[in-house]
């Protein structure tokens, strides 16, 4: 197949994903627990956008007014040792989302110069519906990276159907298309271009430019949720490769680039915690005084793990594909350091005092990891038992997985009255 057919059913998949996404959307404004787009921890992520812009400060003094209905207004008065209220997540969504807020504010401003009686707090609808589809396509856009690795590695159909099995044959879907104002989404973007940067270092670790990209990437995920920063794993597999082989020169040349790239990527992370809690690098206690000192690090809930499976079926596929032997254009180091990292963010997630929402929401973020292993098990079934056998499993998981989170919002719509989204 030439490479333009090839681009067809990709392009075929983010325009039914763009009209999911609409029809969410317009349903969320509409019966929506508030009627706003940012409620919950979005709430929060998005007031640093909102405080960047407005108030060119990261004071959520004046945000914070709006929380009533939006979000648990628990940290609206706990405030800091600067005076500041506290603020327990990053900043890397609210910068990622500078770019549409920025031009909303720009056009508010323009058509109040005109005598148009507008108001601009940030909170309005004008201000939030084009920030929340820019988050939207920031996460369609790790969806895209993650083919672009896929067709690497497999034949363009089973990347193809890898993809749309992750995209709508998993719980990532939920926050795809109903939350895209959390971070779950554009988080697993982030982690997607990480690991599509890292697996550039696997192919040609003397190229330097890839060493960069690659950090450059970790520090941004690890600023959109902390827990990113544990992907760095990945880069195990390579340095045992190159340790093995004897490129010592190779292996610390890109170390130290790898890590001044993610550190100064970082920065504005540490400048914005030394603005809100006085301290560069704060005692996480601090930050996170409702969970992290309630970790369970020595005896974490590895039952949690079995309700990924329980939610998303179709990773049942995907772990049968990390099992099974994968094509040799991928190195053995890189699905190793993959499985690596995955069960490392699997061992944080268990280590919390909770669950975490909907289809282990915490590990959605990682879930466009799994896509390499479903993609192999597609090349196997294919080469037994036939194309048909792909479609099937693919087309059952997506099924199953829209049939699970319809019946989850029912369920809120026949007990309170409104969807909680």
């Amino acid at each position: 197949m030439s490479v333009s057919l090839q681009k067809r059913p990709i392009i075929l998949t983010a325009a039914v994903a763009f009209a999911l996404f609409a029809v969410a959307t317009l349903a969320k404004l509409s019966i929506g627990k508030g009627k706003a787009l940012f409620v919950s921890d979005g709430f929060y992520y998005y007031s640093y956008t909102v405080s960047l812009v407005l108030d060119r400060d990261l004071d959520f003094s004046n945000q914070y007014k709006f929380v009533k209905g939006r979000a648990n207004p628990q940290h609206v008065h706990r405030l800091t040792s600067s005076g500041r209220p506290s603020n327990p997540v990053g900043i890397g969504l609210g910068l990622l989302w500078l770019p549409a807020f920025v031009l909303a504010h720009s056009i508010v401003t323009t058509m109040k110069a005109f005598g148009f009686s507008l108001a601009s707090t940030g909170f309005e609808v004008y201000y939030e519906l084009p920030t929340y589809l820019w988050s939207f396509l920031l996460g369609l856009l790790g969806m895209w990276l993650l083919y672009r690795l896929l067709t690497e590695v497999f034949d363009w159909r089973y990347a193809f159907w890898a993809t749309v099995g992750i995209l709508f044959g998993t719980a990532l879907s939920n926050y795809a298309f109903l939350h895209a104002n959390m971070s779950h989404w554009v988080s697993a973007a982030c982690a997607t271009a990480y690991l599509y940067s890292v697996f550039r270092v696997y192919r040609r670790p003397e190229d330097w430019r890839w060493w960069l990209i690659s950090g450059i990437a970790l520090g941004v995920a690890a600023m959109v949720r902390y827990q990113n920063a544990a992907l760095g794993v990945l880069l195990v597999g390579l340095l045992w490769q190159l340790i093995r082989q004897g490129r010592w020169q190779t292996l610390a040349v890109g170390i130290v680039i790898h890590i001044a790239a993610t550190v100064v990527t970082f920065l504005p992370q540490m400048l914005s915690w030394r603005a809100i809690y006085g301290e560069l690098l704060p005692d996480p206690k601090v930050v996170y005084p409702y969970d992290y000192p309630n970790m369970r690090w020595l005896s974490p809930h590895l039952s949690y793990a079995f309700w990924l499976f329980v939610y998303s079926p179709l990773l049942l596929l995907a772990l049968w594909g990390f099992l099974r032997p994968f094509p040799t254009t991928l190195p053995t180091a890189f699905v190793v350091s993959v499985g690596l990292a995955l069960m490392g963010q699997l061992y944080v997630n268990c280590a919390l005092p909770e669950v975490g929402g909907y289809g282990v929401r915490r590990m959605t973020d990682f879930f466009p990891y799994f896509g390499i292993a479903l993609a192999n098990a597609l090349r196997i079934l294919d080469e037994r038992k036939g194309q048909k056998w792909c479609l099937s499993l693919v087309g059952a998981g997506v099924l199953i997985n829209w049939l699970l989170i319809a019946n989850h919002y029912l369920s809120q719509l026949l007990s309170g009255g409104h969807f909680h989204f």
